[in-house]
């Protein structure tokens, strides 16, 4: 099993303060819809089976996105913030036409909930409003939401979880992290996002809260990490153990890096058009820019690694079929109400 993650650009329109790729000033300039057709050609020469394709917004791409899936065949989550001025604009072209089967979103705080109302809900509004239009409108459509975890937020999750299910939408969770090391280029320091990290004390409530959502383990793409001590999930207290994920992780001008939070020193030297032939060099690089970092907790390469010990066939489907693995359609039950 051989994962990827892809940064198709480092553009964005929104400007959220715990970015700290918002500015993206250590990337050349970015890849052409070509280039990425050539990149993804590479992938699935070297056996990808799952990528990851993040932003920062990839849908400033346009209709670019159709040319780059006309002809991908790898399993894929795109995903999205779902601005307003982009999704409205193409949100029919490119989820409508069967080539783009896709909608993967970050919601962090429910539907209606108004008591914070930072950048992450902002955004979350925006995603909630574009994953029902996707399931009401292109019901076979595969979606999903991510919840980062934080201390402004822990309280909501069993409820967002359950707003999912309703949708049809699958459910990952993961948890807020920082620049520990200095080597963290996706999160800023610690100072910077005091008031989302939790404190020794929340962790008993946030014991609760994991309780509560793993009473329906079906319904979440990750329970196995739920399980983990709070203090693990909390404080970055994971290792890959020096593999991320197996596959490449591709930023936006091509060059590879170590993962989706550390670029890396060593890897940096690498393009995805250096691969396949120079894999086993790319993937000491990795190791090496790996093993130096002091840890994450991430669910992706968390996944990866629990799977790959206990089903590789199993793995590949809980990535591959992000939406409604677990959730029978029993459950896919409307909410009511149309905030639309």
């Amino acid at each position: 099993m051989m994962n990827a993650l892809t940064y198709l650009t480092r553009g964005c329109l929104r400007k959220c303060t715990y970015c700290a790729l918002r500015d993206a000033r250590d990337v050349g300039p970015e890849l052409s819809i070509q280039d990425w057709t050539h990149a993804f050609e590479i992938l699935e020469e070297m056996h990808v089976e799952f990528n990851l394709i993040l932003g920062n917004e990839t849908w400033l791409l346009g209709t670019k996105l159709v040319d780059l899936f006309k002809n991908n065949s790898i399993p894929y989550a795109l995903y999205t913030t779902c601005p307003p001025t982009l999704f409205h604009k193409y949100k029919d072209r490119l989820l409508g036409d069967g080539i783009i089967d896709n909608l993967s979103c970050g919601v962090d705080y429910p539907i209606l909930e108004e008591s914070v109302q930072d950048d992450s809900y902002w955004k979350s509004m925006d995603a909630w409003k574009g994953l029902e239009y996707a399931m009401k409108t292109y019901p076979g459509l595969d979606c999903q939401g991510t919840v980062t975890v934080h201390r402004m937020n822990y309280q909501y999750l069993p409820q967002i979880v359950n707003d999912l299910a309703a949708l049809g939408v699958f459910c990952g969770i993961n948890f807020i992290h920082w620049d520990l090391d200095g080597g963290f280029d996706f999160f800023p320091n610690k100072d910077v996002l005091s008031d989302y990290l939790f404190k020794d004390l929340d962790l008993p409530r946030l014991r609760k809260v994991l309780d509560q959502v793993l009473e329906n383990p079906q319904l979440v793409q990750n329970p196995e990490m739920l399980k983990l001590d709070t203090e693990i999930l909390t404080q970055m207290g994971w290792h890959c153990g020096g593999n991320p994920y197996g596959g490449p992780t591709i930023d936006a001008d091509g060059s590879l890096r170590v993962c989706g939070y550390r670029k890396g020193i060593r890897t940096s030297e690498f393009s995805i058009f250096d691969l396949p032939d120079r894999v086993q060099d790319w993937e000491m690089a990795v190791f090496e820019d790996a093993m130096e970092c002091p840890g994450c907790c991430w669910s992706y390469p968390f996944m990866y690694h629990y799977w790959m010990e206990q089903d590789p066939k199993m793995g590949q489907a809980v990535f591959a079929n992000h939406a409604g693995r677990h959730i029978p359609k029993e459950t896919w039950s409307k909410r009511k109400g149309d905030f639309l």
